[in-house]
């Protein structure tokens, strides 16, 4: 089987930059080619959460170029289905979340770019948080004597959320992305976040 090239055993990936603290000697384009192969799906968690933050540090650097940035988020995202191919769908959709929600920030939104649908992302969030809002809502008002288990599931609703607060003013009434019924519902769901432990 062909070495991942983010694997502690690739000498590529032992890079350091020591004033960022990440790896810096696996290319993009290697990344992008490894992910097409049969081979990167038996690689484990821990090397998906690797290349996400290897990935997330790259698209977060303004010293590179816009289409630069966005490669490594499409990157990151792959890493996090990647580290989540098993389960842990609310989890998953958290991450994806806040890099989606970062590169819709950043770069705009985008009704050809998956990555930078604000209504598709709406609407993946809407579909994981698993209960209606009157339920959360209310489940939210005695949070602290919550049983810990509902305590979880409010949290991990929080998550899923709280990305989607930087794009508040995209979502608003009158903004193109803010008339679909998902953004609609998305908006009365972020006025939860805060009531949510």
């Amino acid at each position: 089987m062909r070495e991942s090239p983010f694997s502690d055993s690739c000498p590529e990936a032992h890079g350091r930059d020591e004033d960022q603290g990440r790896c810096t000697g696996t290319s993009q384009e290697s990344l992008e080619r490894f992910l097409l192969e049969p081979e990167a799906r038996s690689c484990p968690p821990e090397r998906w959460e690797q290349l996400r933050d290897l990935a997330v540090g790259g698209m977060q650097r303004p010293d590179l170029p816009a289409e630069v940035r966005l490669r490594w988020g499409r990157l990151s995202l792959s890493a996090i289905s990647g580290k989540y191919r098993t389960g842990l769908s609310q989890q998953m959709t958290a991450e994806s979340a806040r890099a989606r929600a970062y590169m819709i920030k950043e770069f705009g939104a985008s009704e050809t770019d998956p990555a930078r649908n604000l209504p598709v992302l709406c609407s993946d969030v809407l579909r994981d948080v698993g209960m209606p809002w009157e339920e959360a809502a209310r489940l939210g008002a005695g949070w602290r004597t919550a049983p810990r288990e509902q305590m979880l599931q409010l949290r991990r609703i929080k998550n899923m959320l709280t990305p989607l607060l930087l794009l508040q003013d995209l979502l608003e009434d009158g903004k193109p992305e803010g008339d679909g019924p998902a953004s609609r519902q998305v908006r009365a769901w972020l006025e939860l976040v805060p009531k949510l432990p």
